[in-house]
């Protein structure tokens, strides 16, 4: 009795809660409808300008731009993680028991984007800039549901507990053989960043500080959004690779000159003329994702954003 009379007084407060989830998928789906048929007509104009054949043509890059593969900012190594089996690319500089400083990248780039801070940091730190699941070097498992936010920071867990090298004290339980957990300067940018906030949510005991840039913590976006509807517009990309494929055709429409925008746009780019990315820099990203199945699984990440 007690409990039918809890039920019924739950009935409402469901109700709403199943309705509130409704309406939210129901605008994504309008979101990236929209988005799609805006950035559909940015194809149409590509079109126009260029032409078919060159619209419709992008070239597979046969060999690793100069930097990307060499160890001209570090040393290349391979991680196989325990739990998935995924081996995973990274580049590190400075010695292999000094603190750990792990490198997250965002959307579209790889282990390149943090080549600089390589060599800055490695004289105080063992500085890994990783390649993230289905970036670069890494491994490319197929499917949306490899590429799930809990997959995600299972393998930056790994790295950390791989790599890391432990500090503080042992703890106090009187067992000998206990050692320090392992801790990490962790910096992300973007996709990074966001992972970033998460991993350090979810198992303080790894980060010893935490570095973001360009992504605010999922819980304050959402807010941010509704009070300022401008950033629907500056993040309806995210909305647009909600789609099946429409995001990678038209990321690859003209030897991905959408991802060249992105890359070195006016407003997208780098803003100092002096810093701005050389082709052959941009092409350091474009590498990856030129490659057949490429385009996919970086898209994957922003599917699986509103599960």
């Amino acid at each position: 009795m007690l409990l039918s009379l809890c039920a019924l007084l739950l009935a409402p407060t469901r109700l709403l809660l199943a309705l509130r989830r409704l309406v939210a998928r129901l605008g994504v789906a309008v979101a990236a409808v929209a988005a799609g048929v805006a950035y559909g007509l940015w194809g149409l104009w590509v079109l126009l300008r260029r032409g078919p054949r060159r619209t419709f043509w992008w070239r597979v890059r046969e060999r690793p731009p100069p930097g990307l593969a060499d160890d001209a900012f570090g040393e290349h190594r391979y991680l196989r993680l325990k739990d998935s089996g995924l081996r995973l690319h990274y580049v590190t500089r400075g010695p292999t028991t000094a603190p750990l400083m792990l490198l997250l990248h965002g959307f579209p780039q790889n282990w390149f984007c943090w080549r600089h801070l390589l060599r800055e940091f490695s004289t105080h730190y063992r500085v890994v800039a990783l390649d993230l699941r289905g970036y670069g070097a890494s491994e490319k498992p197929p499917g949306r549901d490899s590429y799930r936010l809990e997959v995600l920071l299972d393998d930056v867990r790994e790295v950390i507990e791989a790599l890391a090298t432990p500090t503080g004290p042992a703890p106090a339980n009187g067992d000998a053989t206990a050692v320090a957990s392992p801790k990490c300067v962790l910096v992300g940018h973007d996709w990074g960043g966001l992972l970033a906030w998460e991993l350090a949510a979810t198992h303080p005991a790894l980060v010893e500080k935490l570095v973001v840039m360009d992504a605010p913590h999922r819980g304050v976006m959402a807010g941010f959004t509704a009070r300022h509807p401008s950033q629907l517009l500056r993040s309806s990309y995210i909305f647009l690779f909600q789609l099946p494929w429409l995001p990678e055709l038209l990321l690859s429409l003209a030897d991905f000159e959408l991802v060249k925008t992105i890359l070195t746009g006016p407003w997208t780019g780098i803003q100092n003329p002096t810093r701005r990315l050389t082709e052959e820099e941009v092409d350091t990203y474009i590498y990856g994702l030129s490659q057949p199945g490429g385009l996919s699984p970086p898209i994957h990440y922003y599917r699986n954003i509103f599960r």
